[in-house]
């Protein structure tokens, strides 16, 4: 796998949050060298220590500023993404996680999964499930894929399909439970599912 930089995020347990920050448990960051230039690489990583102290505005000045280096750079458009995720403005999030898929050829799959996040959030859960399909059909790396399946799962319940989010529950238990934090996920999933199958009934 490509190792890159990225801020990426495998957030699911903070529906109702006003506030969202960086979680140990829950997000991650992955290194590795997907920069042609390194003053664009820095202002990455900049952006990326100021967005997990809380600093968002000056992150995203960050990763602006290493867009201006690297207009084209899926890591710094998705790591932009995830940035205004955290400030809930979901449209700029929506917004820079496709331009960031656009522009790899829709290989960067980091965008996609987090894509489907916001759409989950965003109340658009059609669509949360239709790039978070188009991750399982295409992807090939577990920690990819299991994020996948969870965002999927969350975007099932959104559409009140708790049949389906248990399938793919059943999926992630038999095939990723030794990724890191899906314990983490299989457990808020469950809780998700609970109360899904009892709201129906």
């Amino acid at each position: 796998m490509n190792r890159l930089i990225i801020f990426f995020l495998f957030s699911i347990s903070i529906v109702g949050c006003k506030n969202k920050t960086y979680n140990e448990e829950q997000d991650k960051i992955i290194d590795g060298d997907f920069y042609k230039n390194n003053d664009a690489a820095d202002l990455n990583k900049n952006g990326i220590d100021l967005s997990k102290s809380g600093d968002l505005k000056k992150g995203r000045e960050s990763f602006l500023k290493a867009l201006e280096i690297e207009p084209n750079n899926p890591t710094t458009l998705s790591n932009l993404g995830l940035n205004y995720y955290l400030t809930e403005d979901y449209d700029n999030a929506i917004k820079y996680y496709k331009e960031s898929y656009k522009t790899s050829d829709s290989t960067y799959h980091i965008a996609a999964v987090n894509l489907g996040l916001t759409y989950y959030y965003n109340e658009e859960f059609d669509k949360g499930i239709e790039i978070t399909n188009y991750v399982i059909n295409n992807a090939q790396h577990d920690e990819v894929l299991s994020s996948a399946y969870v965002h999927r799962a969350l975007n099932f319940l959104g559409n009140n399909r708790c049949d389906d989010a248990q399938a793919d529950l059943n999926y992630i238990i038999k095939n990723f439970k030794r990724e890191n934090n899906v314990e983490y996920h299989i457990n808020d999933l469950k809780k998700r599912i609970k109360n899904c199958v009892q709201h129906r009934l």
